[in-house]
């Protein structure tokens, strides 16, 4: 029996939607939390929680802080969130791992050559079977 995938683009579709899913299964089971951030000012005084995409989550401030005067406190508090958030990133990036973009851009590569050469074998068959036709009639 003819294979119903004579270009096997079927199969490369299907090992590359299998290798991601793979990635992404080995991804969540690494970790099941999701990434948290967490960051500090102030020796402590003030702290920080992020979540993705980019929530703060928790804000602590000591009491002894509210003496300060606003801009002063602002401060600490802003320099909690932003090491927080870069906490938050380098988790986001550990999580997520590398992706191998040449090799991805390899199998895509292959998926296009297939999917061109099994549309011109298709066009081929087409134009011999429109010339068979008209053979026959004329």
């Amino acid at each position: 029996m003819a294979s119903t995938d004579p270009s096997g683009i079927d199969k490369a579709l299907t090992d590359t939607l299998r290798s991601l899913a793979a990635q992404q299964s080995t991804r969540e089971n690494a970790d099941a939390s999701p990434p948290e951030g967490y960051g500090e000012a102030a020796d402590g005084l003030v702290r920080v929680r992020t979540a993705p995409p980019g929530r703060m989550t928790a804000l602590e401030v000591d009491p002894r802080l509210l003496r300060l005067d606003l801009a002063t406190l602002t401060d600490h508090i802003m320099v909690a969130v932003n090491n927080a958030m870069e906490d938050l990133q380098r988790a986001t990036a550990t999580t997520a791992g590398p992706v191998d973009l040449g090799d991805l851009g390899r199998q895509l590569s292959v998926i296009q050559q297939d999917a061109a050469r099994q549309f011109t074998t298709f066009l081929n068959g087409l134009a011999d079977a429109q010339d068979r036709l008209s053979r026959r009639g004329g």
